[in-house]
């Protein structure tokens, strides 16, 4: 099996090139990373071939698959814009991101055998309680709102044929090593590293996150890669619980005790109200190998030693 993988330095991307068995052939695509040469080489990961490309430039992302061919058999797709704040004060440099990105890609390459298109659950923004992949969407925050016109462009690819199969995961995130801006990353090194017994949280600790461990997106994303099944959009994650929970939880899980300080709502972020039904692990017959919190112990101890490094 050799995978395409478009997006291949960031955080999920870095993940995938490192946990992948190494029989498995990775072309990756990265644009911006001053160090993803070295992390592949540090890793010695000798299954992997490395290209840099802007793919929100048409020609040069015509020019490099013209070069490196434009059939592959599997392609993974994490390219996109991660932040928020950026799409709403830039949205068209977050449409971009994520949805020019996937044309000029696309509009390059003759065939796909089999895709994997990382969404986001954002795409429920402006929803409440329980929500499953038949539940209207209405995004009203740029970022959700290219990824939900991404997912459409997905489709209609697959009907010109340049796809053969598709799996859309709307995922909830992860947290793991290589996620130094992440939420859960300084929740656990403040309470694993920095022995604080005090956590600053935006809002009133009521809104609502689902994070896995990144080892088991990783496993998720090979499991869909590899089925047989396709053409489907399914909701990716772990559970659901408030932020005020999740601090808890992670503090409990390191044999700590903590206070949380509630501050104002930054209005540059989103904040979710709506929990996601789960319904990859049915769909690809996937059994996650951590709960949340075996994912954070084994986080915090992979923390503390590469801050030893």
């Amino acid at each position: 099996m050799s995978i395409l993988v478009a997006g291949a330095s960031g955080f999920i991307g870095r993940n995938f090139l490192e946990l992948t068995p190494r029989d498995i052939e990775i072309i990756g695509i990265y644009n911006s990373s001053k160090d993803i040469q070295d992390f592949i080489k540090n890793k010695d990961l000798k299954n992997v071939k490395l290209y840099k490309c802007d793919l929100t430039k048409e020609e040069e992302t015509r020019e490099l698959f013209e070069k490196i061919g434009k059939k592959f058999d599997y392609c993974l797709y994490l390219a996109s814009n991660v932040n928020v704040p950026l799409s709403k004060e830039n949205p068209k440099r977050d449409a971009e991101l994520t949805i020019f990105t996937f044309l000029n890609l696309m509009q390059s390459l003759e065939n796909i055998n089999g895709l994997v298109y990382l969404s986001t659950a954002g795409v429920y923004d402006g929803n409440k309680g329980v929500v499953t992949t038949e539940t209207r969407i209405n995004p009203k925050v740029p970022y959700c709102i290219s990824k939900a016109i991404a997912e459409q462009y997905v489709k209609f690819f697959h009907s010109t044929g340049k796809i053969n199969a598709y799996a859309i995961l709307r995922f909830g995130g992860a947290f793991g090593l290589y996620s130094e801006k992440k939420f859960m990353t300084k929740l656990v090194r403040d309470i694993s590293m920095e022995n604080k017994n005090e956590i600053e949280v935006y809002g009133d600790g009521t809104n609502i996150i689902n994070v896995m461990y990144v080892k088991d997106t990783i496993k998720a994303l090979l499991a869909a890669l590899s089925s047989k099944k396709s053409n489907l959009t399914t909701n990716l994650g772990q559970e659901n619980m408030t932020i005020k929970e999740t601090v808890e939880r992670a503090a409990k899980a390191l044999n700590k005790k903590v206070r949380i300080k509630y501050t104002p709502r930054l209005e540059k972020q989103k904040y979710i109200d709506f929990k996601i039904k789960v319904d990859f692990n049915e769909t690809f017959n996937f059994d996650p190998d951590y709960s949340f919190e075996e994912g954070v112990k084994e986080f915090a101890s992979l923390l503390k030693n590469e801050s030893k490094k």
